[in-house]
This record gives C-alpha cells, structure tokens and sequence, in this order.
C-alpha cells in the first residue's frame, strides 16, 4: 500500500530516499511508515494468540533481518537467497532506476514476489544506485518527520494522480 499510494508514498519514500545503502538504512523510516507497517505484523500475531517467547523471538528477527538486508554486505547466499529475501534482493527493491520500481516487495520470503510477478534478482549483478531519483528530501529527521504532512516530494515534478509506479 505505502508504495501504491502517493499519499502513502509521501511517508515511506523518506525511507527509500537513502542514497548510500547501509546497515542504518533501514532505520529510516518515518514514524507514519513504521507504525503502521509494524501494526500489520504484530496485531495479527498478537491476535492469533502468539506467546511472548515466539513473539519475542520474531521481533529480534526480523530485526537483525532488517539490517542486513540493508546492508551492503556482498556475501554469496547460494541457495538460500531463494528462500530468505537477501540484502542483493532488497538492494534491487530501492534501485533508483524507474525500469525496476515495483520489484521485490518481500521483506522475509521471496517466494512471495513469485507469485505475484515481482521478482528480480538478476544473477550477481547489484543495481547501479539506490534512492529516489524524482525528489528532494531536507536534510535532518526534524524537517524529514514534517515533510510528508507539508507537501510531497513529488508534487512539484511529477503531477502525480493516485497511484505511484514506485
């Protein structure tokens, strides 16, 4: 939905805004993006009865996950890139490049993406760079916070309608 959406877009792109991918890349975030995105996952578990323990254990999971699939780190996952969504896997899903937007949307399984036609993981190769190509974000986690609510990055450049390509 955050990438569907140009309202939406507005908060999550801060979050695909980084141009230099690293291990804290995934640390920004907006707090619009977070909450909900961290809502989806937890009210279900939390729901469906999950016990603390398990719950515990996902939440320390999916983040050290979350680092490394942001991370720059080059390892060979050899098999298991094709079960676990791997930081080549996700640097692909922020390339800067229009032609790949809408590609890799899992965050754990990318089996997922199989299924509804949006994987890509060419071989060895990594995307050329990664961040938002039609937009200008302010500088500091203040003036990126407030930003969404102001205008979006867009407005100016793309005219965009309801949906986003992104």
């Amino acid at each position: 939905m955050f990438h569907n959406h140009v309202y939406l877009w507005r908060f999550h792109s801060v979050h695909h805004s980084t141009q230099n991918m690293d291990w804290l890349a995934g640390s920004r975030t907006h707090f619009i993006d977070i909450f909900f995105t961290r809502a989806m996952t937890f009210i279900p578990l939390y729901i469906l009865g999950f016990s603390q323990p398990v719950f515990n254990a996902y939440i320390i999971f999916i983040a050290i996950h979350a680092v490394l699939i942001h991370s720059n780190v080059r390892i060979n996952f050899g098999p298991l890139k094709y079960i676990f969504t791997t930081p080549q896997y996700h640097h692909w899903h922020h390339c800067e490049d229009p032609k790949y937007y809408g590609k890799n949307f899992a965050s754990i399984f990318p089996f997922i993406d199989w299924i509804f036609g949006t994987y890509y993981l060419p071989g060895k190769e990594w995307p050329a760079g990664t961040g938002v190509r039609e937009a200008e974000y302010p500088k500091g986690f203040i003036k990126q916070s407030i930003y969404p609510f102001s205008k979006s990055p867009f407005d100016s450049n793309l005219n965009m309608d309801e949906q986003s390509d992104r």
